[in-house]
């Protein structure tokens, strides 16, 4: 094959690679910045931010703020006094800690891990649209996630409300909202199960959280 012929094969097989690369650019779509973000009402007295949820709550029996917000699709949820007892867990879409939990709590709940009376919800926090895994509702859809969701808004009102300050937390609340703990970090399927007996017993007891700190209800 002379010089000449390879120049031309060469030259044919460069414009072709750089108009496919065009041409894949140019049909990705671009992502709108605001999928990632909600607009909540959180209504009542926020909790206290807690350092170190894993050394002890002091806003336990507090009653949390009522949350009413909706998912990317636009599904509206409440997170609020409605008799039944909540795990709330807080993710951000880049946290690693998160990544690695949210498959996690989709298998705990496929089995079958979630008590009858006991909802979870997922609220997605801290969303920053140049960070990695945005937006929030590709991840949690590529996992399976099937649970509620809640989008917070770019002022974190949500965290803000619940004394949020690092990811993943999770908060359980009774039928009257009032928080009966929060604990953060990768807790496992242990952790979850831990959760679901915390939330049930309060149904089962009717508890409803420490009345002596009723100073923090709304």
């Amino acid at each position: 094959m002379n010089k000449k012929l390879i120049w031309i094969i060469g030259g044919v097989l460069g414009l072709a690679l750089i108009v496919g690369l065009a041409a894949a650019i140019a049909s990705e779509e671009p992502i709108d910045e605001n999928v990632g973000f909600g607009d909540p009402t959180v209504e009542g007295q926020s909790l206290p931010m807690v350092e170190n949820p894993n050394a002890g709550d002091p806003a336990t029996g507090m009653t949390a703020p009522t949350v009413t917000g909706t998912d990317w699709n636009g599904n509206e949820y409440t997170i609020g006094p409605d008799g039944r007892a909540k795990i709330v867990v807080f993710l951000a879409h880049w946290c690693p800690h998160c990544q690695a939990e949210v498959p996690e709590i989709v298998q705990w709940m496929n089995a079958g891990g979630l008590p009858g009376g006991v909802d979870l919800y997922g609220v997605t926090i801290f969303t920053n649209p140049v960070r990695t895994n945005f937006p929030p509702s590709q991840w949690l859809e590529r996992e399976g996630w099937n649970a509620p969701v809640i989008m917070d808004d770019r002022e974190n009102s949500i965290a803000l409300g619940y004394g949020v300050i690092s990811t993943p937390t999770y908060i359980v609340l009774d039928g009257e909202n009032k928080n009966l703990g929060r604990l953060a970090g990768e807790i496992g399927i242990a952790g979850y199960n831990l959760l679901a007996s915390i939330a049930e017993a309060s149904l089962d007891s009717g508890d409803s959280g420490d009345s002596g700190d009723d100073a923090g209800d709304s």
